[in-house]
């Protein structure tokens, strides 16, 4: 699929998400089986030399969020990272890079071993929705490899999404479905993986989850917070296997403690940088970018802006000066 048709996906989610979703949503998820509430060894914690990297630690691990530093996490939630301190298909994929160096040395034992843990995953895992999503795709994935079917990445994603929408987690959470079928969709519809084109993707995606909820979004993520997500993909298999003799050699602080210092310079430069009111024709505007439409897609970013400068941003500039409206 070209990169214009995965704009035009990326276009039916957000008509999907902002229509569909709030009319369908049901209050029904106290009859279904919350997430495991996973207590990390006494020793684990004791290793640690400061409490708020354990906190760290233990969230990254069990999605726990209790104990996480209140500014370390507001900074999280305005970089779009927020995702990171539960585990999900990110997390996930990150595990299983193992298998990519075993696959070339026992092909049919890896394949076998990874496909028994993702359908384990799948249907025996409670909660953790996004992670279970993920090891469902890589299933099908896997299968399709094995058998020689021949699909193509388009239409096992398609499987995926109706299998998952109809007889799997849909029904227990519709925001994180949709959330999460936004960004596989957008890595399966791409044919040629360009980093600028996918940092626009993303950063499309985020604008219309900005719109969504917040309002507000950083223009700097485009960048940082791909970049803080692909470092934390490759750091967060040390950190994993590090529980098996943390109590004895813990260089998973280490990682953290360096890690949530470039969370704190990115938003810290993000906010140097500024924000922008996401309003719904700047949503669109960018959207629509192509080579075709590129003249239209800034018009209508430009409109956008200009319709939010005189509410917003004009008395934040007078208020530094201290002129008030």
């Amino acid at each position: 699929m070209t990169y214009k048709a995965a704009m035009r996906f990326n276009i039916i989610f957000l008509l999907a998400f902002l229509l569909i979703n709030p009319f369908i949503q049901r209050n029904d998820n106290k009859q279904y089986s919350p997430p495991p509430k996973l207590k990390l060894p006494i020793k684990t914690k004791t290793s640690f030399n400061k409490k708020h990297d354990f906190y760290f630690y233990r969230s990254v691990l069990t999605g726990q969020k209790w104990g996480l530093d209140k500014e370390l996490k507001r900074k999280l939630t305005h970089l779009n990272l927020l995702h990171l301190m539960t585990p999900s298909g990110l997390h996930l994929s990150s595990l299983f890079l193992i298998f990519y160096f075993l696959r070339r040395r026992y092909p049919r034992l890896s394949n076998l071993v990874e496909l028994t843990l993702c359908l384990g995953f799948y249907f025996f895992l409670p909660g953790y929705y996004s992670f279970r999503r993920v090891a469902l795709i890589r299933s099908f994935f896997i299968l399709n490899k094995t058998r020689e079917t021949n699909y193509s990445k388009m239409q096992i994603f398609i499987f995926f999404l109706v299998t998952d929408f109809f007889f799997g987690t849909y029904r227990y959470s519709p925001l994180s479905f949709y959330l999460s079928t936004l960004f596989l969709g957008l890595i399966f519809s791409i044919k040629e993986y360009r980093i600028y084109k996918m940092y626009l993707l993303f950063f499309v995606a985020q604008l219309f989850i900005a719109h969504k909820f917040t309002g507000v979004i950083y223009p700097a993520t485009i960048i940082l917070s791909p970049l803080l997500t692909s470092i934390f993909t490759l750091i967060y298999p040390i950190l994993f296997f590090n529980l098996f003799f943390i109590e004895y050699f813990n260089y998973a602080q280490w990682f953290i403690s360096a890690y949530t210092e470039l969370i704190k310079l990115s938003y810290d430069l993000a906010q140097a940088l500024g924000f922008i009111h996401i309003n719904f024709l700047i949503l669109i505007g960018v959207i629509i970018y192509s080579q075709k439409t590129r003249k239209h897609a800034l018009a209508l970013i430009t409109i956008g802006l200009v319709s939010n400068f005189p509410r917003d941003s004009l008395a934040i500039l007078l208020s530094e000066i201290g002129v008030g409206l």
